[in-house]
């Protein structure tokens, strides 16, 4: 399996970007949301039913303002620091870090995400296509450990919301491992890794039909697989 070829795509290869209260680096973009990615081989286009990555943090007491989604799933990963959501969804909910909230849209929601603190709150956001389109919006706060993957979203029986993809977040200690015989997506977000014998490190975008994935230094990552087969 460690033959097996992987794609690697550098966060600084790319354009920092960003809106309102938030810098961000967009790392995947599928081409049906967004017709003009489809030229750019310097981004992922995703995978199956996962279509959008970005990667950049909310600056202090600040963030986006109250807009819309819906028939789309949000995983929001906070690294550190305080997010707040306030919206149709209802108001009060924060994201501490290390923390991840899961939003489904489905039949249509309004939000607005904002820092809570006086330093930068790193983030992650990741958007999958629900199962299913005009499901009931709700959302969900998971919190996250130290060490080990949690799945967030298309558990097997677990609470997550149900998907046609499965998502883990998480840290991984030094010589720890996971294998996948399924294709796959990967940032690794800290730390550093080996992913079938390739050197990744944080800011990396990795992706391939099989991984073996050996972590060379403690390293955080989101790893995301199709859960149909």
């Amino acid at each position: 399996m460690s033959n097996e070829p992987v794609q690697i795509i550098h966060r600084a290869d790319l354009p920092v970007g960003g809106f309102a209260g938030i810098v961000e680096t967009q790392m995947v973009m599928n081409p049906t949301y967004w017709d003009k990615s489809e030229a750019s081989s310097a981004i992922s286009h995703g995978l199956n039913d996962f279509v959008y990555l970005s990667i950049g943090y909310f600056k202090p007491h600040d963030g986006a303002t109250l807009h819309p989604h819906d028939n789309i799933d949000i995983v929001s990963v906070v690294l550190n620091s305080d997010v707040g959501h306030k919206g149709t969804l209802g108001d009060g909910s924060v994201i501490h870090g290390l923390g991840v909230q899961v939003q489904r849209a489905g039949t249509g929601m309004q939000h607005s995400e904002f820092n809570l603190n006086d330093t930068n709150a790193d983030f992650i956001q990741l958007w999958f296509k629900p199962p299913e389109n005009d499901l009931i919006p709700d959302y969900q706060n998971i919190k996250l450990v130290e060490s080990g993957m949690t799945t967030v979203l298309g558990g097997q029986n677990d609470g997550t919301f149900h998907s046609n993809m499965i998502c883990q977040v998480g840290y991984l200690e030094t010589n720890e491992s996971i294998t996948t015989d399924k294709p796959f997506i990967t940032l690794i977000t800290s730390g550093s890794v080996m992913a079938n014998g390739v050197l990744a490190r944080a800011g990396d975008l990795v992706s391939g039909n099989k991984l073996k994935l050996h972590v060379e230094a403690k390293a955080g990552l989101i790893l995301i697989q199709d859960n149909q087969n």
